[in-house]
């Protein structure tokens, strides 16, 4: 009979003992699937196009930034190509027809309110639309650039056709159009397209002359792969795009999409994949921990090391294999699942598409084997080594003393984890947060190394308050806590790690929130504050405010953007995307207040940038330094930095002269305009006269950043809580484990005179002190990083912990470790005890 054989058969006799080991590799390859799904989605995922669908090749300005050895970073504004595109591109050989497309997001006003439809209205030039898969139904394409086409779907639902009026407004700004046409076409769409002269549709969108896109068909014979090539080849500093990568280009929200969800599935992927890999290494070590006994017997009875590690190398492949393979499948839905949430967070597009391939279902079975197999080989070591006659003695008593090799891996660990959770203190800026947070894991998992004497020692330490509130039932808890540490241990440890990783991720986000809510009350001391509705205000509103109020009040226009800053971090290049605000600083006193540190944001001007305290310091960068930045369109510059401010979480850690910004934006729309002193009726008014916009106060505004960092939050938050319940199943696994191993002890206990309830008494103090202990480790693992990263975020040492997320997590935690615990003991004190007794380990 082979090993495998042997493997087979134990398996088969032992199903129970196997089941968590089974469960926790079948969970990880879960995870490990689902979060594979989500990183090829970002390289793959998508949208295929629709208004774009009858063209062969679509060309489009470079929409990302290369990064060597990494991935790209998408650009958050439009990369636009320049007015002669169009030519260059049709002079190509093999290009039938050749056309450039403009995209300008417009609000339909009826009643003199912006009209509440169902899909957003987005206008374009009408001589893309002759190559898109559009029909005219009636009238014809607009001529005149007071003239437009509407798809049919928009039209009927505003109940105008040819020859009607119909008023369009971009940021505010309304205008009255004739209706020259109306056309469709097959299939349904995200968005409703109006059609106005190239012309016009440039003008709106501050195209000045430029395309967003050039729609292009084939000449007959040329297929779209090889028109590619030419057109790239052709034409420099462009991107050519064929089959559904052409829906990148017509939804620039789908190409950002992907960008932001392979950052954040590659992120957490690191994270998760480490902690799920732990989780199954512990529940396979504590598998094979309660078959000590069975071990020592094969050394008794003559079996080598070799041939028991060779029969645990067995028994893990064959439990491995079944459950990561069994374990992928669900792993693409659930993947469906993350995808879904992540698009009510914001994080995508309601209709974006996952990408599904075997890769990350081959990837995650390959890498559940591996950890599976290197976790059963450390395990079976201890077993294997011994001789038969301290086998057979340590079967009957758990061994006490770790190894000295454990004991200061795990020392050094927790001190290097307090370490870099200090260097905030140190290093300012996003060097020292990153430092920080990456403190907590380093933390987690050296006080997991030091699990049992960790236990041991809260266990003596609770003993005596614990014998004094329940002399007998405390009593037995403490002893078996301090006998079985190692047991124990085991529970504790996946419930410190949630508890942590939790604790880290929650607390940290409010800490920055609640932060940035603070700086943008304190910083806006304007009197009054429009905002937009649908995309913005346009610069016309700004100009009228100023005519109306005159010299009596300052009118503040700032604009918002994303932009990339390129330093160097130890001593590496690097790049990271930024929230960038732009404004005019004349009368900045009025309605602004940065809290400047250092120089003076009136030198803010072309050429110049005023940057955040917490920028600098991650840059490197003072007053009269130098910065390399890349605007959202790709456009490089480098300014002076002039000043140095302390309020960059509320709005934004880069500062850059209104119109530098604005003109490399996709919009070229304000985001605010800022209104001190002045007639507040005036300003009402002329708010009133352009819809969509809104007159408030500074209490409506929200901080810059803040509805990308809600979504990243939010997105954060879903995958933590899917590793989350990955690690409340793995606890419950691993107390149902250490609880259903004890029903001989239960049986000896109740035949030494304990009675049931005594049993169960003894087993709710026992899961009360693992609870308690096991929150109190993980907020203790978790306070150095919070503290660090309150720190270099907030300059503060005080994080914000919301009440609610605290409770929460104690809340979450006692539930699984009562019933996890409470629920097996009494499944195990149904025997009688004279049975019980005499089953095998």
């Amino acid at each position: 009979m082979t090993v495998r054989d042997i493997a087979r058969k134990t398996i088969k006799g032992r199903k129970a003992g196997f089941i968590g080991a089974f469960l926790a590799v079948l969970l990880a390859s879960v995870l490990v699937t689902s979060l594979g799904v989500l990183v090829e989605s970002g390289i793959r995922g998508g949208l295929p196009p629709q208004r774009y669908a009858g063209a062969d090749v679509v060309v489009s300005g470079v929409q990302a930034l290369p990064v060597v050895e990494d991935t790209d970073i998408a650009l958050p504004e439009r990369v636009r190509l320049p007015a002669d595109a169009v030519d260059a591109v049709a002079d190509v050989p093999g290009v039938a027809e050749a056309a450039g497309d403009v995209n300008v997001p417009v609000s339909v006003v009826a009643d003199g309110a912006v009209a509440d439809l169902s899909r957003p209205v987005v206008g374009h030039g009408w001589s893309a639309a002759a190559l898109a898969p559009f029909t005219v139904d009636g009238g014809d394409g607009p001529r005149r650039d007071d003239e437009v086409a509407l798809e049919a779907g928009l039209a009927s639902s505003l109940g105008v056709e040819t020859g009607d009026r119909v008023d369009l407004a971009v940021g505010g700004v309304p205008s009255t159009y004739t209706v020259s046409g109306v056309v469709s076409r097959p299939g349904d769409a995200r968005e409703s397209a109006v059609f106005l002269t190239d012309e016009r549709a440039g003008e709106l969108a501050g195209a000045g002359g430029r395309w967003d896109a050039v729609v292009v068909v084939a000449d007959d014979g040329v297929s779209a792969g090889e028109l590619a090539g030419r057109i790239a080849d052709a034409v420099p500093d462009v991107r050519t795009h064929t089959g559904d990568a052409r829906g990148h280009v017509e939804f620039l929200d789908i190409g950002q999409a992907r960008g932001e969800l392979t950052v954040m599935a590659m992120s957490l992927a690191g994270t998760t994949v480490l902690i799920a890999m732990f989780v199954v290494a512990g529940t396979l070590a504590l598998s094979i921990q309660q078959r000590r006994r069975e071990f020592a017997l094969l050394r008794a009875v003559g079996a080598t090391r070799g041939q028991v590690r060779r029969l645990v190398g067995a028994e893990v492949m064959l439990l491995g294999v079944t459950a990561a393979v069994l374990g992928a499948v669900p792993g693409y839905l659930v993947a469906v699942g993350l995808g879904r949430a992540f698009a009510g967070t914001g994080l995508l597009p309601a209709d974006f598409q996952l990408a599904m391939s075997p890769l990350p279902g081959l990837a995650a079975i390959v890498l559940c084997l591996v950890t599976a197999r290197l976790a059963g080989w450390v395990a079976a070591r201890r077993p294997a080594r011994l001789n038969p006659v301290e086998a057979l003695g340590e079967s009957a008593v758990e061994e006490r003393r770790l190894g000295a090799g454990r004991v200061g891996a795990g020392a050094v660990l927790v001190v290097l984890g307090l370490a870099v959770s200090g260097v905030p203190m140190l290093v300012p800026g996003m060097v020292g947060v990153a430092a920080a947070a990456g403190g907590a894991l380093l933390l987690a998992i050296g006080v997991a190394l030091l699990g049992p004497r960790v236990l041991g020692a809260a266990a003596g330490l609770l003993a005596a308050p614990i014998r004094r509130l329940s002399p007998v039932h405390g009593y037995l808890a403490t002893a078996n806590m301090r006998a079985n540490s190692r047991r124990l241990a085991a529970a504790v440890t996946p419930i410190v790690l949630a508890v942590a990783v939790v604790s880290v991720q929650l607390f940290s986000q409010s800490t920055l929130a609640a932060a940035a809510g603070r700086q943008t009350i304190d910083g806006v001391v304007a009197d009054q504050v429009i905002t937009g509705r649908d995309g913005g205000v346009g610069g016309a509103v700004t100009d009228e405010l100023r005519r109306e109020l005159g010299d009596d009040a300052t009118v503040t226009p700032v604009v918002h953007s994303q932009v990339i800053v390129r330093y160097t971090e130890l001593g590496d290049p690097t790049q990271e995307s930024f929230a960038a605000q732009g404004l005019d600083p004349a009368g900045l006193h009025r309605t602004l207040d940065l809290e400047v540190r250092d120089g003076d944001l009136g030198d803010l001007r072309d050429g110049t940038v005023a940057l955040s305290r917490n920028a600098s310091a991650t840059f490197g960068a003072s007053v009269g330094d130098t910065v390399d930045i890349v605007l959202g369109d790709g456009t490089v510059i480098e300014p002076t930095v002039v000043a140095v401010y302390g309020r960059g979480l509320g709005f934004g850690d880069v500062t850059l002269p209104h119109d530098e910004l604005a003109a490399h934006t996709t919009t070229g729309l304000d985001s605010w305009v800022l209104i001190g002193g002045g007639d507040p009726g005036t300003v009402a008014q002329v708010a009133a006269e352009h819809p969509g916009l809104a007159a408030g106060t500074g209490s409506d505004l929200s901080a810059a950043g803040s509805s990308e960092r809600s979504a990243e939050t939010s997105s954060s938050l879903v995958a933590i809580l899917a590793l989350l319940a990955y690690l409340a199943v793995s606890v419950v696994n691993t107390l149902v484990m250490a609880t259903a191993e004890r029903t001989r002890e239960f049986a000896l206990l109740r035949l030494a005179g304990a009675a049931r309830r005594h049993v169960l008494a003894m087993m709710r103090v026992e899961a009360g002190v693992i609870v308690a202990v096991s929150v109190l480790v993980g907020l203790l693992v978790a306070l150095p990083p919070l503290v660090g990263i309150s720190i270099g975020l907030t300059e503060s040492p005080l994080p914000s912990i919301s009440p609610a997320g605290f409770g929460g997590i104690v809340l979450a935690t006692s539930l699984l470790g009562f019933l996890a615990i409470g629920v097996p003991a009494r499944a195990a004190l149904r025997l009688r005890p004279v049975d019980a007794i005499g089953l095998r380990e």
